[in-house]
């Protein structure tokens, strides 16, 4: 009931004529952060749209999904050296947004790095400065050594490698992220913390205190209420390291509440209960991007809302 009662706040917010556009004022306000609308956002938009959209509801930085996620999946892809890449990199300057970060990679302890180099490339010539992965670990050895020949391929190109924890894969938690970074041993190569993902995984903001700053890398808003639609006893068995997850081929049983979730029942930043305020000021200061598809809604909005309450709780910090 509560949960219904979020969206019903959130939708009426989204239908309120005064939020349907963002006063451009806003986004010149002095002491604001900025900030990056990740491709789940509006990932059925085409790129120039995407950056159009973004930038007139404030957005300073973009994110785009450049390689499907799994065969068939939906990603805009880029190859280097076309006429297409050279005219979205036109497109983006002309329009003033930046193309952050792109994501949709999940690797696992068999992969090979080399499958990924062409799509760095053009990460590299559109000016990326992060790419997001996950995956999964059978082997922590053999996936931190994909993830030191991703690093490595990456650094000279200019742009960091982050690893993305979801309770439904191997690398399900902050802690079993950590120690695959620390394994992989590259500046470049750090952990992407998501709100929803951390509070889903059973941690808290208070683990953040125990990881090294070096290996936190962004971070990626978006709020939710407290009680998931996940089995608690699931995920005391994934912190533990008694499940045998291996999500590359579908969504595990019993965590398919949790990744609908993750991909379409994200809430607006400030209209959920997680302690967000608490999650920033216990992570150092990182690109943030903010990471709220609403299925429905039009994407103008989304982006315009997602903007607007972001912000605002970034004032309280």
């Amino acid at each position: 009931m509560l949960r219904r009662n979020l969206f019903k706040t959130a939708a009426t917010v989204a239908g309120s004529s005064l939020l349907s556009t963002v006063p451009a004022a806003l986004a010149m306000e002095a002491g604001k952060r900025p900030l990056q609308a990740i491709a789940l956002c509006a990932i059925e938009l085409p790129p120039e749209e995407f950056a159009s959209q973004a930038k007139k509801a404030g957005y300073e930085m973009m994110g785009l999904r450049i390689h499907p996620i799994v065969p068939g999946a939906l990603a805009h892809e880029f190859k280097a050296g076309t006429k297409e890449i050279k005219a979205f990199k036109q497109y983006l300057a002309n329009t003033g947004i930046t193309l952050h970060g792109v994501d949709g990679f999940a690797i696992n302890s068999d992969t090979n790095p080399a499958e990924f180099h062409s799509v760095m490339d053009a990460c590299a010539e559109l000016g990326v400065k992060n790419l997001t992965l996950c995956g999964d670990a059978p082997n922590k050895e053999k996936f931190a050594r994909v993830l030191q020949d991703m690093a490595d391929y990456a650094a000279p190109r200019g742009f960091n490698i982050d690893v993305e924890f979801m309770i439904w894969r191997t690398v399900g938690t902050l802690e079993q992220a950590y120690e695959l970074v620390k394994l992989a041993d590259r500046k470049n190569c750090t952990i992407a913390v998501d709100a929803l993902h951390l509070y889903r995984s059973g941690g808290s903001h208070n683990d953040l205190d125990k990881i090294p700053q070096q290996y936190l890398g962004e971070i990626h808003l978006c709020d939710a209420v407290i009680n998931g639609p996940i089995d608690k006893k699931l995920v005391a068995a994934q912190r533990a390291g008694q499940l045998k997850v291996e999500s590359t081929s579908g969504t595990p049983k019993g965590f398919e509440g949790v990744v609908r979730e993750a991909r379409e029942g994200r809430l607006i930043p400030g209209v959920g209960e997680l302690p967000l305020v608490e999650f920033l000021r216990h992570m150092p200061e990182r690109p943030i991007g903010v990471e709220v598809p609403l299925p429905g809604y039009q994407t103008q909005r989304v982006f315009d809302l997602t903007y607007k309450y972001s912000q605002d709780l970034l004032r309280q910090l």
